[in-house]
């Protein structure tokens, strides 16, 4: 199970839908606009996980059924943070950032109530969502904008009734 961070901003999901239904290409530059606001906390999240966090996450570790958590490798968990765009039913967020890699997963998401959990928050506090209250105002400016003017787009391509590029 991944790992977000959510933010609403209401009506991105319908104009998500809007833009697909309208123009593919639309949407994929909106998911591409999406990813540069959000790339500064990208970027500082990515920087910000440790090399090792507890020595014991260098050993393999897996669970009864297979499922593979550690070793701890800290490119791999980088590359696990990830922008996503969905407009599913039963998704609450349109845009959020993941934590796909198992031991990210469970860097981001280990609580105090285990000795696991104690243990690592002893040497290093969560990354994600501190990252994301520090920079939610350039965020949520960034997203405002964007979902604006998708809105704009949405807007002028039902009243037009034809395909008008921006």
């Amino acid at each position: 199970m991944p790992a977000t961070v959510k933010m609403e901003v209401i009506g991105v999901k319908e104009t998500v839908k809007a833009l697909r239904q309208v123009d593919p290409e639309i949407r994929k530059q909106f998911n591409r606009d999406i990813k540069a606001v959000l790339q500064p906390a990208l970027s500082k999240i990515k920087s910000s996980y440790p090399a090792m966090p507890l020595s014991g996450m260098s050993r393999f570790w897996a669970t009864n059924s297979g499922y593979e958590i550690f070793p701890w490798n800290v490119s791999k968990v980088k590359r696990g943070v990830t922008v996503k765009t969905s407009t599913r039913r039963n998704k609450n967020s349109v845009v959020y950032i993941s934590q796909a890699n198992p031991a990210g997963v469970l860097f981001e998401t280990v609580t105090l109530g285990n000795e696991l959990g104690r243990n690592i928050r002893t040497v290093s506090p969560r990354i994600m969502w501190p990252v994301i209250d520090e920079m939610q105002p350039q965020i949520t400016e960034g997203v405002g904008e964007i979902v604006l003017h998708a809105q704009q787009v949405v807007q002028g391509l039902m009243l037009n009734g034809k395909v008008v590029y921006l």
